[in-house]
């Protein structure tokens, strides 16, 4: 139990890092940073400025023993001593172009090589590259005008960014060349393209959260490389690419796909309702759900759960047939 002021959030945490015996996890509307130690099983919470704006951070980044979080809609990018949790903030000036009324850096993803680090931005075409030793930083206009990246991963020659929206696959060479590649015809007017890229061994895989069509393009010892439209019907909502290998890909229906030594491992999250509802049975989860209009079963939330909330509900209220939500819900089931 993260000890938060509030039991119910979307998004609270975005991401987790590990360093030395303790989990970090990444805020995205939550108010803090938070630290578990595994060992103590003890809770630390870092403060930090701004804790009021959402979806504060995407790319993280370990070195040595500082980690840096690269603002999304945050304005800047958090330095963090892990030995001493002391903040130093980062502040990018001559930023791409946006509208007026945004603000923020919109780094996505942050992969590094060597002592750069390179975070593409969800507004335009740019990619922003930073020296961690001594903080120089630039933007990279790479690929055309109208691209809008998601995410970015390297497979040891060449760098892959996906755009989120309308935008092209660019291949980036981390310096002046880059190659873009079309779309297919079948997923070109997708609103949300990808989740992001994941760069494994000689394939890049596209992944998306929309119909389950992701994209792979593959490379032989040449270097020519094919475009495959995938049939699957996984819907990835998240990826991690560890720089020890490890790739985690979060799915929609609560499981992973997890490459660990080597070898690909699919799980999923068997957690009962029953087994937290003294946190999640109460007004907080009802609220959402009434707000969603809508409930996807998933292995963590299946039918009978939602029929156990739906009677205790019924049982602390006189009048629940009777309320304004009643008889409202879809019950929708994600094959």
């Amino acid at each position: 139990h993260i000890p938060c002021e509030k039991k119910v959030a979307f998004k609270w945490f975005r991401k987790m890092r590990y360093w030395r015996g303790k989990l970090i996890l990444i805020p995205s509307c939550a108010e803090k940073i938070w630290l578990y130690d595994l060992c103590s099983r003890e809770w630390r919470s870092i403060s930090i400025a701004h804790p009021q704006i959402p979806l504060k951070f995407w790319g993280t980044i370990i070195y040595q023993d500082t980690i840096f979080l690269f603002g999304a809609a945050y304005p800047a990018i958090l330095k963090i001593n892990l030995n001493d949790y002391s903040i130093s903030y980062l502040e990018l000036p001559g930023l791409p172009a946006r509208k007026e009324d945004e603000s923020g850096l919109f780094c996505t993803e942050a992969i590094r090589l060597g002592n750069m680090v390179y975070s593409p931005v969800s507004i335009s075409n740019h990619v922003m590259w930073m020296n961690l030793d001594t903080s120089e930083f630039g933007w990279k206009q790479v690929g055309t005008a109208g691209n809008e990246y998601c995410g970015i991963d390297y497979d040891k020659s060449d760098f892959w960014i996906p755009s989120w929206q309308h935008g092209k696959i660019v291949k980036w060479d981390g310096d002046l060349q880059w190659e873009e590649f079309e779309l297919p015809e079948e997923i070109v007017d997708r609103r949300y393209q990808f989740t992001g890229a994941v760069c494994d061994e000689n394939t890049i895989r596209f992944l998306t959260i929309q119909d389950g069509k992701s994209l792979e393009i593959r490379k032989d010892i040449s270097g020519k490389v094919w475009i495959a439209l995938t049939e699957e019907t996984k819907r990835y909502v998240h990826i991690e690419h560890y720089e020890d290998g490890t790739i985690v890909l979060m799915r929609s229906d609560a499981g992973m796909d997890v490459k660990w030594k080597g070898s690909w491992i699919t799980g999923s999250a068997n957690i009962a309702y029953r087994d937290f509802k003294e946190y999640f049975c109460e007004q907080s989860l009802w609220d959402t759900l009434s707000e969603k209009g809508i409930v996807n079963e998933a292995k963590i939330f299946d039918v009978d759960d939602y029929i156990d909330m739906m009677r205790e509900r019924q049982k602390r209220m006189e009048h629940f047939l009777s309320e304004q939500n009643a008889g409202k819900h879809l019950w929708k089931v994600i094959r």
